[in-house]
């Protein structure tokens, strides 16, 4: 049976206008593309926008648009929409995950990876990534994770570094030797596992087995204040005087502020017969610890906090306020310090209601340092309360 005229017609229509929709339709994608790839993203995003439907190759470029031209928001939001499309697409899912880290949402990038991680158990990569994001949380089974991607890839530079810096902290030297090797075996250049392995020697005094490392550092551009006065106090320890002149007046090109550096200048260059040369060296150390003791055990005890030597910290800060007991801001950092250091809520809140005794109503404790410590103070409180009642009631 024929068709009649009309409805061969109709279907001529249709057929020509679905073809002309289509083709329109790829002229206009492939323009958007185009202004994609040369950064014009605004542009791009507005023929995107008009075309339809939108696909899950459309709408990720919106997203990869909006995230190109740092509108974040809004390339998280076409990110989920992506994902709601399709959820397996793993490239999406990685993109959005790094954004929201970068977008500092860290627990939506901790439940992305996540998944990842029990999706693909054997991606070094995916655990890096969450222990990355639990590191950025404070939460110490980051460790967990670094290892586990080291475990699964010992060329895996990133996760080398974490480990091998989490056992130095440890003190655990031979760990740390045995790490850093592993990971500079598959790349001999990494400035990260080289400073390592130098501090490891460095802390341990094997001045002549650090020396290398920190002369590596230098010859690939990663000099810096730390490395070059480490280098020289290697030298100096080393006996090789002239060479620890040379890198102390390199460190002090960085901050020529520390007393030290002019001491042991001034020491090196007696150890050389150049007694004006020490004679100078010494009398800027004189002039630069023109300073109230306490303020110089409180700047090493704040060196160490930021090592999170806390311990160290500890000692020193004591050591200040043993020469200022009435050096407020030394005080509080005493009880930040012991909050970081001990485990116990009790022995926490004990350093704080110090600080409150001592200096509860002085004017600056009313403000800052006040607020600081009243707020820690009732979240201990309230810690402690709980760890009483969940004992009474087992």
């Amino acid at each position: 049976m024929t068709l009649r005229k009309d409805i061969k017609y109709y279907i001529f229509i249709v057929t020509l206008f679905t073809f002309t929709f289509v083709k329109a339709q790829k002229a206009s994608l492939k323009e958007a593309d185009s202004l994609y790839a040369i950064g014009n993203y605004t542009e791009a995003i507005k023929i995107y926008q008009n075309l339809d439907p939108k696909d899950d190759y459309i709408l990720l470029k919106i997203a990869k648009a909006h995230k190109a031209k740092g509108t974040y928001n809004d390339a998280l939001s076409y990110y989920e929409k992506v994902l709601q499309l399709d959820t397996e697409l793993l490239s999406a899912k990685l993109e959005y995950a790094k954004l929201l880290t970068t977008t500092r949402k860290y627990k939506k990038a901790d439940s992305v990876y996540t998944g990842l991680v029990s999706q693909y158990p054997d991606n070094p990569n995916f655990y890096y990534q969450l222990g990355s994001v639990k590191k950025k949380q404070k939460d110490s089974t980051a460790i967990v994770y670094f290892k586990e991607a080291f475990k699964l890839d010992s060329t895996h530079q990133k996760s080398c570094f974490e480990v091998a810096k989490h056992f130095l902290k440890k003190r655990n030297y031979n760990k740390v030797e045995d790490i850093a090797n592993k990971g500079l075996s598959s790349y001999s250049e990494n400035p990260e596992l080289i400073n390592i392995l130098g501090q490891n020697y460095l802390l341990r005094k094997y001045y002549s087995e650090a020396i290398p490392y920190f002369k590596k550092l230098i010859s690939l551009n990663h000099g810096n204040e730390y490395v070059h006065a480490s280098l020289a106090l290697c030298y100096h320890k080393n006996y090789d005087y002239k060479l620890a002149i040379i890198q102390y007046q390199e460190a002090l090109k960085y901050n020529d502020q520390v007393p030290l550096r002019y001491t042991r200048m001034a020491e090196a260059y007696t150890r050389l017969n150049m007694y004006n040369e020490a004679l100078a060296n010494n009398t800027k150390a004189l002039l630069l610890k023109n300073l109230p003791v306490e303020q110089e055990f409180f700047n090493v005890a704040m060196s160490h906090r930021h090592l999170e030597n806390w311990e160290e910290a500890i000692k020193y800060v004591k050591l200040a306020l043993k020469e200022n007991p009435e050096f407020l801001r030394a005080q509080y950092q005493l009880a930040v310090f012991a909050d970081a250091y001990y485990k116990d809520p009790k022995v926490k809140l004990e350093y704080y209601n110090v600080f409150m005794k001592k200096f509860g109503e002085t004017k600056d404790a009313k403000n800052f340092y006040g607020f600081m410590v009243n707020k820690r103070i009732t979240q201990l409180e309230k810690e402690i309360q709980t760890s009483e009642k969940a004992v009474v009631e087992k």
